[in-house]
């Protein structure tokens, strides 16, 4: 989480306005963890864009918008939705994972720039596949950002949480410099944000055990993340159970010290 509320954009941390629109670009974990800072910095309507159908159930439990790009035109609809304007703020949760459409309105232009993205992967990941059908790169690396500036109302703000390794240079920048947009992005300083989500999970603020779909032993630790590698169904964010706390043990973990204690 401390990712996203470091990258989440700007409109949303300070001076917020009643009503801001957020489109969420994958819905993974990482994005249903941007979504939930979204919803904590005051956004209005936000959007969840995916194509994984439990994954949007999720969404769709934190009160989003959903978007399937598999049946949808995610830019044309969340446009339709906002008056032909766009959203205020697009957050990049997904980076060189991105796959494109492959079924829907949005299948036909994917197919156009077909030759495009597979340039793109090969430059980006030539050395893919190296453990074989786990952990395959996207097949559209630049296909988020260019949803996520598409969809965005001039002078917006977008966030680029995704990973992006240093031999990507496909971005958008023209449509982006020309529609005024502001990007905000880079790795997270963790030691700077963790003290305050720590505070807002103790205070009860924030839950992030919503966040989990899937407990799994030790023991089945690798399968499960093979699993979640593959986007199956359901396998959205899990954790082990050796690392449960249980909300007496958090209670108690989250406790101040007396006034006692630091007179002492």
């Amino acid at each position: 989480m401390a990712r996203t509320w470091a990258r989440s954009p700007s409109p949303l941390r300070r001076n917020s306005t009643p009503g801001d629109t957020v489109a969420v670009f994958g819905c993974g974990p990482v994005g249903q963890f941007a979504i939930a800072s979204a919803k904590l910095m005051g956004a209005g309507r936000i959007f969840a864009i995916d194509c994984v159908d439990s994954r949007l159930a999720m969404a769709r439990e934190q009160g989003d918008e959903i978007v399937n790009f598999d049946k949808e035109d995610p830019v044309q609809t969340v446009k339709s939705l906002t008056d032909g304007i766009g959203v205020n703020c697009a957050i990049d949760a997904v980076g060189v994972d991105a796959m494109h459409a492959h079924a829907g309105p949005a299948a036909q232009q994917a197919e156009e720039q077909k030759e495009s993205f597979e340039q793109e992967g090969k430059k980006i990941a030539p050395h893919a596949d190296p453990h074989g059908a786990h952990w395959r790169p996207g097949d559209a690396p630049s296909q988020t950002l260019q949803w996520a500036v598409q969809a965005l109302a001039k002078a917006g703000t977008l966030s680029i949480i995704g990973v992006y390794p240093p031999a990507d240079s496909f971005f958008t920048i023209g449509m982006a410099m020309n529609k005024n947009l502001t990007i905000r992005m880079g790795n997270c300083n963790h030691r700077k944000y963790v003290p305050e989500l720590v505070e807002m999970v103790c205070i009860g603020k924030i839950d992030p055990s919503k966040i989990l779909t899937q407990r799994e032993s030790m023991s089945n630790a690798i399968e499960a993340f093979k699993a979640f590698g593959e986007r199956q169904p359901g396998l959205d964010q899990g954790r082990a159970e050796a690392c449960r706390l249980t909300q007496a043990s958090r209670r108690k973990r989250c406790r101040r010290p007396s006034a006692k204690a630091d007179a002492a």
